[in-house]
């Protein structure tokens, strides 16, 4: 895929971090120091060097120089975004170089590794250099010279303590590599400020330098250093940056998964070397395969701890809410983790439910911690959308890997959500009622009464829970008669061609919501069959197509007016949810209605894509289509659910 403008490729792998990698072959805003919300912007001291001509083989080597500096440069360099990977042509000189990162579906060691392959393919000395980023301070930080299987620079700082979140090391190496420790790439400039000392890429400079086994920034020193590593390319090369922070920071004091197998950067470095590891992921280059692997980069946004708890940020910037659910958030991200790592899936899920309160679902595991959730994350009024959707979710794991363990486990908490429900039905019509603001994901939206979008996703998880109960053997028929009264309130809400907003006594919403039916999305995933009839879905959906649609030229809107103009009362319903809007046409597709589900899905990603698809926000502005919203969100990866709805039709994309 082809790079926007000033947006970078996350590459790394689950719950280690990431750096950006920008089109040109530069880099930025690295988190793999166990600072995902708070990211090192800029990075000086990066650099990759073909020593036989000179060209550093960057289109901007300085962009991160206080001093900016003028070298060699190739003449073009064509960038190709496929996470967890990026491919980079060069001309004149002629390299290609694949940065990325293993993924390998199954092995949830192997898609958790602290590491980035650096893979050269072509004729010439490579040199890279990269900076000593340890500890959150500059002082005590020292390069080492590593001689072993893979030769390199292992960098650390003898002064950062475990408190702190950047405690740990770095390796930079490769097999057969020359290495030098002592790059200083902060020194006063020829006029004035401060510059990188770009001479050392000389290689009879190099070669004289090969002998220093340790570099150590002395003490009241403000300097800032750098190893570099080089060797000769003559084919393929692969180089690996590794690192490995085992700190226990405030914020962060669970370990990491990679812990459990490695003890230092070094360990990394060479079991990825020894088992050849690469991405195993679809390579189709069709656009919804496109755009699944680059909406992966939310998986550089997640924990997972030594213990194997995985978490997602809601977003790092502004929420640092974890893991959290409701509205196609966690539960949209978890379709495409349940077909890789399955077994990670539903230990979330099931976790999820530890925290379940008389009933009450949290809205998340908490802000940057996965032991204290948030319940309704407006406090103190509780969501009526988020138990239907754990509900669904763990009848979806179930479904899906057939562990009727797993629900026998669970049931009883799931009875405990639907009798909550059930308590929130204050007029007696089957539905939890809406109370205004506040009481479900569209949190800045007042919603009164029966509301089709909490109705639609109850009576779903309603029947789900019904169906688990005969499976299991429980008697379940008092929640029937419930079920057929929150249908006969679902289809009161019928106004001919979709399903109104919501109801309240006399007053009513008459506005067509593209969630209106996001609950019969969920029984069609489940094959659990209609609750308000197959073909009010099907004339909802043409509904939906045909206003919320055709409202906006760059997304499928929230919200629209009867007459097909844009509901402006909120912010909300004026905007596109992304995650939403790719569920709604996966719906159209299992619903038959394959090609207007592919013209909605291509019209939202075309938005992202050319503006945004590392960084998908939570809401578009529908009359622009930018950023709106919390930045890089969880539910990116909901584009999966148009993949999955393809596959259960039997569809290729290229028919």
């Amino acid at each position: 895929m082809e790079f926007p403008s000033n947006c970078g490729i996350p590459i790394g792998s689950l719950g280690t971090g990431k750096i950006d990698f920008y089109k040109d072959l530069t880099i930025g805003n690295i988190t793999i120091m166990n600072n995902w919300s708070n990211p090192l912007v800029s990075v000086k001291g990066f650099h990759i060097v073909d020593l036989n001509t000179n060209t550093f083989l960057q289109g901007n080597p300085a962009r991160s120089s206080e001093i900016k500096f003028t070298v060699k440069t190739p003449e073009y360099i064509h960038a190709d975004a496929f996470f967890p990977e990026v491919t980079y042509k060069i001309k004149n000189p002629n390299f290609t170089i694949r940065v990325f990162s293993p993924f390998i579906p199954g092995s949830l060691k192997d898609s958790s590794l602290p590491v980035i392959v650096f893979e050269v393919h072509g004729k010439g000395t490579i040199a890279i250099s990269f900076p000593n980023i340890t500890g959150s301070r500059r002082w005590g930080r020292v390069n080492y010279k590593v001689r072993r299987k893979i030769n390199g620079v292992l960098m650390k700082n003898l002064r950062a303590l475990q408190s702190d979140p950047a405690y740990g090391e770095l390796f930079l190496g490769c097999e057969g590599c020359n290495v030098y420790v002592g790059h200083r790439h902060w020194i006063p400039a020829a006029t004035e400020g401060m510059t990188e000392d770009l001479r050392v890429f000389d290689i009879k400079k190099l070669e004289k330098r090969d002998e220093i086994d340790k570099y150590e920034i002395q003490p009241y020193a403000r300097e800032e250093i750098s190893g570099i590593v080089w060797r000769e390319v003559d084919g393929v090369v692969r180089f690996y940056l590794a690192w490995f922070f085992n700190g226990r920071p405030h914020h962060y004091p669970y370990g990491h998964y990679y812990e459990n197998w490695f003890h230092s950067a070094v360990d990394v470095a060479n079991y990825v070397h020894d088992k050849g590891l690469d991405v195993e992921l679809d390579k189709s280059r069709d656009w919804i395969n496109e755009a699944v692997r680059n909406s992966m980069y939310v998986l550089t946004y997640s924990w997972l701890t030594k213990d194997g708890r995985f978490a997602i940020y809601e977003d790092p910037k502004y929420s640092l809410l974890m893991n959290t659910i409701g509205g196609m958030t966690w539960d949209a991200v978890s379709f495409l983790l349940l077909e890789l790592f399955p077994d990670l899936v539903k230990r979330m899920d099931e976790y999820f439910g530890q925290f379940i309160r008389y009933g009450e679902v949290p809205h998340d595991l908490g802000e940057e911690s996965i032991e204290d959730p948030i319940y309704g994350a407006s406090y103190p009024y509780a969501w009526n959308d988020l138990g239907p959707t754990w509900v669904l979710m763990i009848f979806r794991d179930y479904k899906y890997t057939d562990d009727i363990d797993f629900l026998r486990r669970n049931f009883d908490k799931m009875k405990s959500v639907i009798d909550w429900l059930v308590n929130r039905d204050e007029d007696g019509d089957g539905i939890p009622d809406s109370r205004g603001g506040f009481d479900n994901s569209y949190d800045g939206t007042y919603m009164y009464g029966a509301s089709s979008y909490v109705g639609s996703l109850f009576t779903c998880a309603l029947k789900a829970f019904i169906k688990a109960g005969e499976i299991l053997g429980y008697d379940t028929s008092n929640y029937v008669k419930v079920l057929e009264k929150a249908k006969q309130t679902m289809l009161s809400l019928w106004n001919g061609k979709y399903f109104i907003s919501w109801k309240h006594g006399e007053k009513q919403k008459d506005t067509c919501m593209n969630s209106q039916i996001l609950g019969e999305f969920w029984c069609d995933l489940l094959e659990s069959g209609s609750i308000v009839g197959d073909d009010k879905v099907t004339t909802a959906l043409r509904s939906i197509y045909e206003l919320n649609g055709r409202a906006s030229p760059y997304c499928l809107v929230n919200s629209v007016n009867p007459d097909g103009s844009i509901d402006t009362s909120t912010d909300q319903m004026l905007s596109c949810w992304p995650r939403i809007s790719f569920a709604v046409a996966s719906h159209m597709i299992l619903r038959g209605m394959v090609k207007e589900g592919l013209e909605i899905a291509r019209k939202e990603w075309n938005t992202i894509s050319n503006r945004y698809p590392w960084n998908q926000p939570s809401k578009i502005n529908s009359f622009t289509g930018e950023h709106f919203g919390l930045p890089y969100y969880i539910g990116s990866l909901a584009i999966y659910l148009v993949k999955l709805a393809l596959k259960k039709k039997g569809i290729s994309i290229k028919d």
